[in-house]
């Protein structure tokens, strides 16, 4: 929930496209209301731009909310896991549906994540 929550935009944006993806081709897709490749940048922007401090966020925010001090380590694992793997997929679809855009790569997610 805490990963659902920090980048909700991106993910949303992600299931949209997912959603659409069963009823059209995915080069139709960014000419869908809301999915234009000016809305993809927006909503990189927005959910990226200080991407260290919304995964510090998530990181409080689990501290805070659990009360066993040993179990932090691993859980917080386990988020950093799940989010590369939500951004990896979200990269796929990307690469899939827009792929003259760049978005940071899974390995700088991965680095960045490593160094908190």
């Amino acid at each position: 929930m805490i990963i659902y929550y920090q980048f909700e935009r991106l993910f949303s944006f992600a299931r949209r496209i997912e959603d659409l993806m069963s009823t059209i081709a995915p080069e139709e897709i960014p000419f869908q209301i809301g999915l234009s490749k000016m809305e993809l940048r927006k909503m990189l922007k927005s959910s990226l731009s200080g991407v260290d401090k919304s995964i510090s966020a998530m990181y409080k925010k689990l501290q805070k909310n659990l009360n066993s001090e040993e179990l932090l380590p691993s859980l917080w694992d386990k988020c950093k896991k799940e989010f590369l793997d939500k951004y990896e997929s979200f990269g796929q679809l990307v690469a899939k549906v827009y792929p003259s855009e760049n978005i940071p790569s899974v390995a700088e997610m991965r680095d960045l994540l490593a160094s908190m």
